[in-house]
């Protein structure tokens, strides 16, 4: 599953100057000028950690090595390479040049401002505000800790990327930032800024770039991608010799996913009713909510070969306290020749066709849902008879005109016993047109189906 946060307040703030513009569409970030009019600015921004920190502890991240966080926001001159080396508004575009990522220490407030400076009018401004947050104080009657704009002189810097054109967008991998978040350090937020050392240079005229903030009329919020890896590939019906493959113990209350109170122990029996091994709890990882794995390689011997039956019994079951009995499942034995194709010959292309279920075309989905989305795999010109496929990805994108703005990027279907899905967190898709590839690889042939479904997601207020 692929979770956005959006962000949740932001602002710029410009030194040396009390302007506030946390209202504002576009973070402007910019240094350079000589004299007096030497300047620079830094972004500031906080999201709500609450979802990440409850999918954390309820078990459905549960390998915090599997989950990769990147900030991504939109560059305001990345659709247009005509914008590089201009002037807007008496700056240069920047280009050469790094942003780091930087801690915040401490509470502080977005503010109501909108303009980055104070026009000449004999009526004032409403969208002018010297009300905090802005360089010098982050709430009234407060002071930055660390000096003014957040800190003075040397950051706590989180990572850094370099800009070769300018106009790239910011992906920012923040991995080990957000997991520390969500394992217990207390979030005030990260800002972006210029280098210290390319904060006091001297140019002259300002060197900017600008990014699309919270508050921007367009598609291209700022936001944490998260995604997490720890994906589902049962063997039970392949289960192959001479090969590690997993088998998997799914537990549901009442249809609703749920965890053990403690990894349960695999015994593993032959077609005698005989211990061939036995795996130890620390042996059986716990994939996501309600979903267990043990790893199991059988080589062929002369009394282990094709189609004998074996068993796995899982055991130690536990579910709020209550003991339930070991659960014994079966696997049959497969010919590692059936896997192992060594010859004079090569392997073709598997043949199959694609149907998704769970989603039906131009749906209206109420934005906040969590989608099971199905996807089979059969052979063609069989009634449903399912081909086995081991790479099956899919992409989530909306439409600008001709071009395509990827929203999930090709992610791996997760293969189970008995259906191939993925879940679909909507509460992370804007509300918009989107569609659904799937891209399906079989001996080095790649095969996408595109548009193989449309859905809209629709906010409540849409539906009323």
């Amino acid at each position: 599953m692929v979770i956005r946060t959006y962000i949740n307040k932001n602002n710029t703030l410009i030194y040396n100057n009390d302007a506030n513009t946390g209202k504002n569409e576009i973070a402007e970030l910019y240094y350079g000028g000589f004299g007096t009019n030497n300047a620079y600015t830094r972004f500031i921004f906080s999201f709500d950690e609450t979802r990440l920190t409850s999918l954390y502890t309820n078990g459905t991240f549960t390998d915090l090595t599997k989950l990769k966080h990147t900030l991504r926001m939109t560059n305001t001159g990345a659709f247009d390479k005509n914008l590089l080396n201009t002037t807007q508004g008496g700056k240069d575009r920047a280009s050469s040049f790094d942003l780091i990522l930087f801690k915040i220490p401490q509470y502080w407030d977005e503010g109501t401002g909108y303009d980055y400076q104070k026009p000449i009018t004999m009526f004032g401004d409403s969208n002018v505000s010297l009300n905090p947050s802005n360089w010098n104080t982050p709430r009234t009657g407060e002071t930055w800790d660390n000096g003014n704009g957040v800190y003075t002189g040397t950051p706590i810097t989180i990572t850094t990327q370099h800009f070769d054109e300018g106009s790239e967008n910011i992906e920012m991998d923040i991995t080990s930032h957000i997991n520390s978040i969500i394992t217990g350090e207390t979030n005030y937020g990260i800002g972006i800024a210029y280098t210290p050392t390319l904060e006091q240079t001297t140019t002259t005229s300002y060197q900017y770039v600008g990014f699309f903030t919270r508050h921007t009329n367009t598609f291209y919020e700022p936001f944490i991608e998260t995604t997490y890896s720890n994906h589902i590939k049962d063997d039970r019906h392949d289960f192959f010799l001479d090969k590690v493959n997993n088998l998997y113990l799914y537990v549901n209350i009442n249809g609703k996913p749920t965890n053990l109170d403690i990894k349960p122990s695999v015994d593993i029996y032959n077609d005698e009713d005989v211990l061939y091994t036995a795996i130890t709890q620390n042996q059986v990882k716990h994939i996501t909510k309600g979903v267990y794995e043990v790893s199991l390689n059988i080589p062929t011997t002369n009394n282990i070969f094709e189609d004998l039956q074996f068993y796995d019994t899982w055991k130690n079951i536990s579910i709020n306290g209550i003991a339930r009995p070991n659960i014994q499942l079966d696997f049959v034995l497969k010919d590692s020749l059936k896997y192992y194709s060594i010859n004079d010959s090569d392997a073709l292309p598997k043949p199959f066709g694609i149907t998704v279920s769970g989603l039906k075309r131009d749906e209206k989905i109420k934005r906040g849902d969590i989608r099971k989305v199905m996807v089979s795999a059969r052979i063609p010109y069989t009634i449903e008879q399912k081909q086995m496929l081991d790479d099956i990805k899919y992409r989530i994108y909306v439409k600008e005109g001709k071009n395509e703005y990827t929203i999930v990027d090709y992610q791996p279907v997760e293969i189970t016993n008995n259906i191939n899905y993925f879940l679909l967190d909507t509460e992370s898709l804007l509300p918009n047109i989107y569609y659904l590839d799937v891209k399906v690889t079989s001996n080095l042939e790649v095969t996408t189906t595109k548009e193989i479904i449309s859905f809209e997601i629709v906010s409540e207020s849409n539906l009323r």
